[in-house]
């Protein structure tokens, strides 16, 4: 018995192709905290002023931050009576410090974000959000806890 085959197949000589629709994904551009491409702020001076423009949305006192970046603060009070320029690293825990308070401001409110860093986290180790913002390490895990509880994922 003879088997039938394709014709439409056999006259082209070219296998049958399966295609599916894609899709591309729309993800917004989030806005820039800085007004300055990061580059940009590395080349110039992070001068004292630039500090107090992000100190002033945070709720922690002169103390703290000066515990957060490693200097004393009589270092700090120097700075703002001269307007001295920052080093490197303590612009990048200045910087990675102001996009954890925009994300947790935003999500939890000013007052919200303040009473929050002082509650025990779970998915910290049972340790305050507070406890982690000596290090660059500390402020990004507690920037990836937000995000997660931005998207409903607790732990």
């Amino acid at each position: 018995m003879k088997k039938k085959t394709n014709k439409a197949y056999h006259l082209t000589n070219e296998p049958p192709v399966i295609s599916e629709p894609t899709f591309e994904y729309y993800t917004p551009k989030k806005p820039s905290i800085r007004k300055a491409p990061v580059q940009e702020l590395l080349l110039k001076d992070f001068l004292y002023q630039d500090f107090r423009s992000v100190a002033n949305k945070a709720p922690f006192s002169l103390a703290e931050w000066a515990d957060m970046l490693h200097i004393s603060e009589r270092t700090l009070q120097r700075y703002a009576k001269e307007n001295t320029a920052f080093n490197g690293l303590q612009v990048e825990l200045i910087l990675l410090a102001e996009k954890m308070l925009e994300m947790g401001n935003s999500f939890l409110g000013k007052e919200g974000f303040k009473e929050w860093i002082h509650m025990p986290a779970f998915s910290l180790g049972n340790q305050p959000p507070k406890s982690l913002f000596n290090s660059y390490a500390g402020i990004q895990s507690v920037i990836n806890l937000i995000g997660r509880l931005q998207h409903g994922i607790s732990a």
